[in-house]
């Protein structure tokens, strides 16, 4: 039986009881029946009016608990949901701190072989600022002969100047003196001809060697036979391309390989090249 049945009974019984009272009282007191019932059941109509107001604010007063009984029943799922959740959570944390920790350990690790690489990196340092030390020298003194090389590299070119105003003076001197080459080598032209030897008339000749030109530059001619082919300074040198007659050169420096010579002349519209034969002999 529920709560609310038992409090009807209780009503009814309080009722039944009062009713009876006030008719023993009545009898008691011999008053009118008819009204005494007509106002016990006044009263008793008021009561049960009063117990249906009670009756239906105890309705809505247990609908109301039982919305919040399922309300608080929604919230204990949440809540047991929300339990889960952070069991969960908590289980994935203790994961996470596991693996920071085994993070904490290697970092620790690598933060030793840095410190190790640090040392390291100090040891160097202190080599490479010896080197620098060395190379700060190395500069200084690689500085000082750079100011050597260039007082002589000024002295070369004053010498070069000086040079470049004698070879002017020579290649004039050389000028008046082509046309009178002109005429001597037509003279020896013409005795090769007559095939008079040049010996049997007394002319001082260097012996027969046969070279190459190799290089020409700024007045300079170089031959590709030297001492070991028995070359000497003074000589005079022939130059010809092919059987042409280009000019004629004098040994000035000798190595063993090589002769330096200078241009005594060049025939007019020639110039002495690479490839040049040289020699020592007159050709026809």
């Amino acid at each position: 039986m529920s709560g609310l049945a038992k409090f009807f009974v209780v009503i009814n019984l309080v009722l039944a009881l009062f009713f009876l009272g006030v008719s023993a009282t009545l009898f008691k007191t011999q008053k009118n029946w008819k009204e005494v019932a007509q106002d016990a059941e006044q009263k008793y109509s008021e009561s049960l009016d009063v117990a249906e107001a009670m009756k239906s604010q105890l309705d809505g007063t247990i609908l109301q608990k039982q919305a919040n009984i399922d309300s608080l029943e929604r919230e204990k799922e949440q809540l047991g949901t929300q339990v889960n959740t952070l069991q969960n959570e908590n289980g994935d944390l203790r994961k996470d701190k596991a693996s920071l920790g085994t993070k904490i350990s290697d970092l620790e690790s690598r933060i030793a072989q840095k410190d190790t690489h640090l040392q390291d990196k100090d040891s160097n340092i202190a080599r490479l600022e010896e080197e620098i030390s060395k190379l700060n020298d190395e500069a200084q003194d690689a500085a000082n002969a750079k100011k050597v090389a260039e007082s002589l590299r000024n002295r070369a070119l004053l010498d070069k100047e000086q040079l470049s105003q004698e070879n002017e003076a020579l290649n004039k001197e050389l000028t008046a003196l082509r046309s009178d080459f002109d005429d001597q080598k037509l003279l020896i032209s013409r005795i090769v001809d007559s095939g008079v030897r040049l010996p049997d008339i007394g002319v001082a000749t260097a012996p027969p060697i046969d070279g190459m030109v190799v290089g020409v530059e700024e007045g300079v001619v170089v031959l590709s036979v030297g001492k070991d082919d028995g070359v000497e300074v003074g000589y005079e040198f022939t130059i010809y391309d092919g059987n042409t007659f280009i000019g004629k050169v004098q040994v000035t420096k000798v190595l063993d390989d090589m002769a330096g010579c200078t241009i005594l002349f060049e025939e007019s519209g020639r110039k002495i090249s690479d490839g040049n034969k040289a020699s020592t002999r007159l050709t026809s």
